[in-house]
């Protein structure tokens, strides 16, 4: 449950950045929070975060062609809080990613 929440209020936080569209569909999403940053290449986005000591993931348009395709995306972005994250730590997450979402 815990994981399920800190995921709801991540995607709330991070879909109010401009340029970021969150890729997860369905009903009930799981603990993963899949994003497109507008622009950027997910790749270089990880290797900046981990910089911040942030941990993501990155996916390419390969290893998902179907799925990527509908969405329109080549990369994405891939958050998975844990039930030991809080929620100052997704607040830290937005601020490192306005780095790539402001014009």
């Amino acid at each position: 449950q815990r994981v399920l929440e800190l995921a709801a209020y991540t995607r709330n936080r991070l879909g109010s950045l401009n340029r970021v569209r969150i890729l997860d569909r369905g009903e009930q999403c799981s603990g993963i929070i899949t994003i497109e940053v507008s622009g950027h290449d997910a790749g270089e986005i990880m290797l900046r975060l981990r910089e911040e000591a942030i941990n993501t993931g990155a996916t390419r348009r390969e290893f998902a062609v179907i799925d990527m395709d509908e969405k329109g995306v080549n990369t994405a972005l891939r958050v998975s809080p844990h039930y030991y994250n809080t929620t100052a730590e997704i607040d830290i997450l937005r601020s490192a990613l306005e780095e790539f979402t402001e014009p």
